[in-house]
């Protein structure tokens, strides 16, 4: 098989690819070992932040994420619930936290707006009585199965191909260039040639083990966590605890349910 491009990896980032290519022309081939999603796109809390959650910590993602939010919005409003989402303190939190709040999400260029206690409380009843201050932002709620899913869907509708469950097994080089890409068909164990002019590594947590078959070195640190789903959906927004950004201090709503990003295992 000969393609311009072959895009290893079948998660958000090889899905987006793929259709971007695939908009501007450009002959592509998806390939991914398991199925659309299978990795760590299809395993997060599906918050799409406002950036609030790192103005104390990290401003440049901060900035990174109201970016990628609004672009989203545009991009992708069928995949979105924008239910925004409220920054709550209670009783024994940072109060100075709780006061540079607002300037902190100032200095990123990020939209709050403060509410008092009776208020917050009346949007979202499930808040504890011991609050003290709360903040409303621009958190929303995305679908990363919709989005990816829809992405590949586009680029095929545009001419580009998905191998799934097939795994890349080895590379041919020669001039320190991909000449060929050895897959196999886990289904079929049949082996399957590709001759592509790029090949873009888009695996994600296996991004070094991709890169050890074409003989380079990619340093990956994984940190698993958990995630903890309710049975049904305790509050209609994202609701954040107000402080820096730290574990299991995010509520965010997914569809029936609601979602908390637990402590890494």
């Amino acid at each position: 098989m000969n393609t311009q491009v072959l895009i290893i990896g079948g998660g958000a980032t090889g899905t987006g690819i793929a259709r971007d290519l695939a908009l501007r022309g450009v002959q592509c081939i998806l390939v991914e070992k398991g199925d659309i999603n299978a990795g760590t796109s299809g395993a997060n809390h599906g918050l799409l932040h406002s950036g609030a959650r790192y103005v104390s910590s990290d401003q440049g993602s901060a900035l990174e994420c109201r970016e990628e939010a609004e672009l989203l919005k545009k991009l992708a409003p069928q995949c979105i619930e924008d239910c925004g989402g409220l920054f709550v303190a209670v009783q024994g939190d940072d109060e100075k936290y709780v006061v540079d709040f607002p300037q902190l999400c100032s200095q990123c260029h990020i939209p709050v707006k403060e509410l008092d206690v009776k208020e917050a409380r009346e949007l979202e009843p499930v808040l504890s009585d011991q609050l003290i201050a709360a903040y409303a932002v621009n958190d929303a709620s995305i679908d990363p199965f919709k989005l990816s899913l829809e992405n590949i869907a586009q680029a095929q509708e545009l001419g580009a191909s998905l191998l799934r469950f097939t795994k890349v097994v080895g590379f041919e080089i020669k001039n320190k260039t991909i000449q060929t890409t050895h897959l196999r068909d886990l289904a079929t164990e049949e082996e399957i040639v590709i001759k592509a002019d790029q090949v873009v590594n888009a695996s994600g947590a296996w991004a070094g083990e991709v890169a050890a078959l074409a003989g380079v070195q990619i340093d990956i640190i994984c940190s698993k966590g958990s995630l903890m789903v309710t049975h049904n959906r305790i509050a209609d927004r994202v609701v954040n605890r107000l402080r820096a950004s730290s574990n299991a201090d995010i509520l965010v709503p997914g569809g029936t349910v609601s979602i908390l990003p637990a402590a890494p295992m």
